[in-house]
C-alpha cells in the first residue's frame, strides 16, 4: 500500500513539474487593457498561430502562450473596442524556437499602442 502511495505522489510531482517546465519554456502575448474603454475583440497573429483573447474589461490583463514552432515574421494585432474603433498594427519580431520569450502588448488611451 505504502508503495502505490508513493508510486503515485511521484506521479503527480512529474505532472506538475511537467506543467510549470512547459509553461516557463513557451513564450507568451500579455494584452493589458489601459485604454479606458471596453475592446470587444483582441487578436494577435503570429506567422504560425492566432491568438484570441475575447474581450478585454478596462484594466484588464490576459496571456496566452503559444507553441515554439514559428516561422519569421512580426506580431500582428487587432483591436476592437465597444465603439467600434478598429486598431491594427504590428510590432515586435517572431523567430523559431525563442525559449521563454515574453511580449507586453499595452493598450493606453488615444488609442496608442505599445509593444514591449
Amino acid at each position: 500500500m505504502k508503495l502505490v502511495v508513493r508510486i503515485v505522489i511521484s506521479i503527480l510531482v512529474v505532472m506538475v513539474v511537467a506543467y510549470y517546465g512547459s509553461v516557463f519554456v513557451m513564450p507568451s502575448v500579455t494584452i493589458v487593457n489601459k485604454s479606458g474603454n471596453v475592446v470587444e475583440q483582441a487578436e494577435v497573429a503570429l506567422p504560425n498561430s492566432n491568438l484570441n483573447f475575447g474581450m478585454l474589461e478596462d484594466g484588464e490583463v490576459n496571456t496566452l502562450h503559444y507553441f515554439l514552432k514559428q516561422s519569421d515574421g512580426v506580431y500582428n494585432y487587432q483591436f476592437k473596442s465597444e465603439n467600434l474603433v478598429m486598431l491594427r498594427g504590428s510590432c515586435g519580431y517572431v523567430t523559431n524556437n525563442e525559449i521563454h520569450k515574453r511580449v507586453v502588448i499595452t493598450l493606453n488611451k488615444n488609442n496608442d499602442v505599445v509593444c514591449d
